[in-house]
């Protein structure tokens, strides 16, 4: 097929998984099934707003597509999460996300892309953090199918890139990375508490 992007194509099938899987975790919410980290998810939604800027202004129209869904996904469930979130926010949670606040403070300054990625690792380690404490003492309070998803689209994600460098997919490799992380936490802690 002439003129055939696959790379568009797979831009597609992110964002109709990003949906489906934001959907589920959002109903998951609704019935009380899952309590999402409200730190976790407005530093996921702030990465994700500014993720979205850089990748349009760009002109990575594949890697926006699914970007701009998760911006609109992470933001419902920022909201969602202050009225159906966990209420177990501890000392260290909170330390965590003042200092992934500090460091997207730092992250917009910085004009080395190196260190800026350096730092969106940095900030999204600390912004994960509050929903590994959690997902440890509560492992049922996740949507095991979100992160497995997760970690699917990121890995195909990877498949979209246009300019394949450090830049482009140390992130995308690190994300397949703590979400596989999580989804073997859930489910070693799900077995450890017999959780089924």
């Amino acid at each position: 097929m002439e003129g055939f992007d696959y790379k568009i194509l797979i831009g597609v099938i992110t964002v109709f998984v990003v949906f489906y899987w934001y959907i589920k975790y959002i109903i998951d919410i609704l019935k009380w099934k899952t309590k999402p980290h409200v730190y976790s998810w407005v530093v996921f939604f702030i990465m994700a707003s500014i993720s979205f800027l850089i990748m349009k202004n760009d002109g990575s129209w594949p890697w926006a597509w699914s970007i701009g869904a998760s911006t609109i996904t992470t933001l419902i469930i920022a909201i969602l999460a202050f009225f159906y979130g966990t209420k177990n926010i501890t000392k260290s949670d909170t330390v965590s996300f003042v200092l992934a606040l500090l460091t997207i403070i730092v992250y917009i300054q910085v004009s080395n892309p190196i260190y800026a990625l350096v730092l969106v690792l940095f900030i999204t380690s600390l912004a994960f953090y509050p929903t590994f404490r959690k997902s440890y003492y509560q492992p049922w309070e996740e949507t095991l199918i979100a992160y497995v998803l997760a970690w699917w689209r990121m890995f195909v994600w990877i498949f979209a890139i246009y300019h394949f460098s450090i830049l482009t997919v140390v992130y995308p490799a690190f994300l397949v990375i703590i979400n596989s992380a999580l989804v073997v936490l859930i489910l070693v802690r799900k077995k450890q508490l017999n959780i089924s």
